[in-house]
């Protein structure tokens, strides 16, 4: 692992990181995804950085080998989230990844994965939905819960 992700997992705390992000039965595969990154289950840094409001599943950081680490909020969805929820939820991950890289190099790739189709009226909700991220306003990608490759293939478009 590279030394700032173990940074990463020593500042965060190891035991709020995990090692796969899947949960309610939304399957997330890692398949693709660099070996070299860090899950951080939100459910437990949040409250163990006495961090409030809405947070997102997980938030994957990634090192990508000479290029700007990849801050990722995870949002896993087995039923219908409503498209405002699910924007805040993943604002409140990006806020979190933000406060964690000291050289505001990041970049940052907020992420949906969900079990039911969307609709075209909730994708295009979703479209309108932006994330803030270090001055910049980010589309929420998705991707289909238990899909081979699902992670890595909503990482790389």
């Amino acid at each position: 692992m590279s030394a700032v992700l173990d940074g990463f997992r020593s500042v965060i705390g190891a035991e709020n990181c995990v090692d796969s992000c899947s949960r309610d039965g939304c399957d997330v595969d890692l398949t693709d995804v660099p070996a070299d990154h860090v899950i951080v289950d939100a459910d437990k840094a949040f409250p163990a950085h006495r961090r409030k409001g809405r947070r997102c599943d997980f938030i994957l950081f990634m090192d990508r080998g000479g290029r700007p680490l990849l801050a990722a909020p995870i949002e896993l969805k087995s039923g219908r989230g409503g498209a405002s929820r699910v924007a805040e939820q993943l604002q409140g991950g990006a806020d979190f990844a933000a406060c964690f890289d000291s050289r505001q190099s990041a970049d940052c790739v907020p992420v949906l994965i969900h079990s039911k189709r969307l609709h075209s009226t909730e994708r295009g909700k979703l479209n309108r939905e932006k994330i803030a991220f270090r001055g910049h306003s980010l589309t929420i990608r998705t991707a289909r819960c238990g899909r081979p490759r699902n992670l890595a293939d909503a990482l790389s478009e």
